[in-house]
């Protein structure tokens, strides 16, 4: 079986297509067969995914990127059942590796999908997104937030230093810098919220983060406890924090030491439904789809076969 690897040349300002070049020779090495493809505007890195798995056999499909390329690639997969999913990590956030352990050196999560063996199986998470116009579903691997953490995104996105933060090796200070910024401006909002049938209401809310991973926004452990093989997500609320108590819970947010406090809640539940008096920002993976007053999340039946 081919190994088929997907990169975006400007994934990291950059840094995917250095880093392919320092992996390249594992795989000469290996004897493996392969083939890159590389994303371009008119065929991004979703087509280049689907195109690969729709054939209905066997197919290694390996990803070099962050995670929002990442989460592009679980939305471009079209058979689940019959695609091996590997990735070498090459982002700014990184949450998705930083839940499994990898080996550190790139070259050696090289070697491993060398050896095509299924490792660990993964959940795979999906938001329904009603905005305006059609519903809009998208799959995600690590998280979707509804609130803090999408307006948060919804900045980083936009920031015109985080290319410059990138190239220097502090691309993750961005989030920070945006998260303090949303602290102190974003309003709360009146929430309801279904979690397997089970009804709660929120009068001040200001996140709903649904986690299948543990980590998301470059190492905060909003859901220490999550499991992506349990297929339940684990889901976190702030309701009724003042804007400096929301600062304060920050720092113990990325220790993952933030659920014993005041006005955070949890619940775990394999489908969630939000519905809110005013839209507020969501994403998927950190990919913004914008403003809603109705979303839910779910894990779905696929699974992801990883060979990393």
């Amino acid at each position: 079986m081919r190994l088929n690897i997907v990169l975006n040349p400007a994934g990291g300002s950059g840094a995917a297509v250095k880093l392919w070049k320092r992996v390249e020779p594992v795989f000469k090495e290996s004897s493996c067969e392969y083939k890159l493809y590389r994303s371009t505007r008119q065929c991004g890195i979703e087509e280049l995914c689907r195109r690969l798995t729709f054939q209905g056999k066997d197919t290694a499909l390996v990803v070099i990127g962050g995670d929002g390329t990442l989460n592009e690639a679980v939305n471009g997969i079209a058979d689940f059942e019959h695609t091996l999913f590997g990735f070498i990590p090459c982002g700014t956030g990184n949450d998705f590796a930083r839940d499994m352990s990898l080996p550190k050196r790139s070259e050696d999560i090289a070697r491993r999908i060398a050896q095509y063996e299924i490792r660990r199986v993964s959940d795979i998470g999906e938001l329904t997104f009603y905005g305006e116009g059609e519903p809009v579903r998208r799959k995600f691997n690590i998280s979707s937030d509804i609130g803090f953490g999408a307006a948060t995104c919804a900045l980083v996105n936009s920031s015109k230093i985080k290319p410059v933060l990138n190239r220097i090796g502090l691309g993750r200070l961005i989030y920070l810098i945006e998260a303090v910024r949303v602290c102190f401006t974003m309003k709360p909002a009146a929430v309801k919220l279904w979690a397997d049938g089970e009804v709660s209401e929120y009068r001040k809310c200001l996140c709903v983060i649904a986690m299948n991973h543990k980590c998301e926004g470059g190492g905060f452990r909003f859901c220490p406890d999550a499991d992506f093989t349990d297929g339940k997500l684990d889901v976190v609320m702030g309701d009724g924090l003042s804007h400096l108590e929301f600062l304060r819970m920050l720092p113990l947010a990325y220790m993952g030491k933030h659920l014993k406090l005041r006005g955070i809640s949890t619940v775990r539940a394999e489908r969630v439904t939000m519905l809110s008096a005013s839209p507020i920002w969501a994403h998927t993976d950190g990919e913004v789809l914008g403003k809603a007053k109705k979303v839910s999340m779910r894990i779905i039946p696929q699974k992801l076969k990883m060979i990393v």
